[in-house]
């Protein structure tokens, strides 16, 4: 029987099987591997933040998880220092500075802010799969489903960098024939400084950029650096949490579990949702009098948010730029 492959969000649990797939990029070098492990748990816990894909492959009757996927947008001043001192072990500082207590992951407002900006710094920890135990067309195909999980999970976003650190030449050979990507450093100069560094020689600092997307301008992630639009609603920070597991499939009484509120408080942030919608687009949420139901009027606020992701981005209305649709 030939496998089948899809992709979901990875979750904490998942964290130790996902690990496997490339342990040179769990950034343990610092701390060591048990602190490492729970610093990642951490990670998944900070949602505003960080997003996170894995791949199942089915065949005769099992599962098992083949491909992984991990950014995280993180401060400016952190990008910044990256960039112009560059080092190996990006994903190790990472993991670092939340063990420690001093996390280079952007907060909640930081990400708002940067993305009313037009300036998120995302750093991509991870991209991986499981070489070995795959075809070359299956690996393609693990290949494929990674890039579309993370363009779904990051549409709406507006972007300004990403980096990421290859750890070996294989990591290299994958990205070669992607213009968007620009070499920053192969820190030539920081092993001439120290000849006696254990870092994986073939190592390499590369970004992507809203001026090198340019250079691939029909590539499906342009759109993360360019054609922004305003959100219109302006949903708070926990209407777009309930907005978005409802696109899950996330009926009420499991959100409100997943959420941690009660009932009565989704209900509640159905309604605001409603009127919010109503104030902005009446004919998205009609009034009960023409015999449109809640759950009609859910459907059809879900379909607009699924076609437009950045009402689902921490925004600032304030600040707002004017480009509407």
């Amino acid at each position: 029987m030939d496998a089948v492959f899809s992709w979901r969000k990875a979750g904490a649990v998942d964290l130790p099987e996902c690990l496997k797939l490339h342990p040179a990029k769990n950034g343990a070098e610092i701390v060591g591997g048990a602190r490492a492990l729970e610093a990642w748990r951490q990670l998944f816990d900070m949602t505003y933040a960080t997003r996170s894909a894995l791949i199942e492959r089915q065949r005769n009757g099992t599962t098992e998880i083949v491909g992984f996927g991990f950014a995280a947008f993180v401060k400016k001043s952190f990008a910044d220092a990256e960039v112009r001192h560059p080092q190996p072990g990006l994903n190790a500082r990472i993991i670092a500075s939340v063990v420690n207590g001093k996390s280079v992951i952007a907060t909640y407002d930081e990400v708002r802010e940067a993305n009313t900006s037009r300036d998120l710094q995302q750093v991509i920890l991870d991209t991986s799969w499981k070489d070995t135990h795959l075809s070359p067309a299956e690996r393609d195909e693990v290949r494929v489903l990674l890039g579309l999980a993370y363009l779904e999970l990051h549409a709406g976003y507006r972007f300004s960098r990403i980096l990421v650190e290859m750890v070996d030449e294989v990591d290299l050979w994958h990205v070669r024939g992607h213009r968007s990507f620009e070499v920053v450093d192969r820190f030539e100069a920081y092993r001439r400084a120290n000849p006696d560094t254990t870092w994986n020689p073939e190592c390499a600092l590369l970004a992507v950029t809203v001026e090198t997307m340019r250079n691939d301008p029909h590539s499906i992630a342009a759109t993360l650096f360019h054609h922004h639009l305003d959100p219109q609603f302006a949903f708070t920070r926990a209407e777009q949490e309930l907005l978005e597991a409802a696109l899950e499939g996330t009926d009420d009484a499991s959100a409100s579990k997943s959420l941690f509120v009660s009932l009565p408080a989704i209900k509640h942030r159905w309604k605001t949702i409603f009127e919010r919608v109503a104030a902005v687009k009446p004919e998205l949420c009609p009034q009960d009098g023409n015999g449109t139901r809640g759950i009609q009027k859910r459907q059809r606020i879900l379909t607009y948010v699924r076609n437009h992701p950045e009402e689902l981005r921490p925004f600032d209305c304030r600040k707002s730029s004017g480009r509407t649709r």
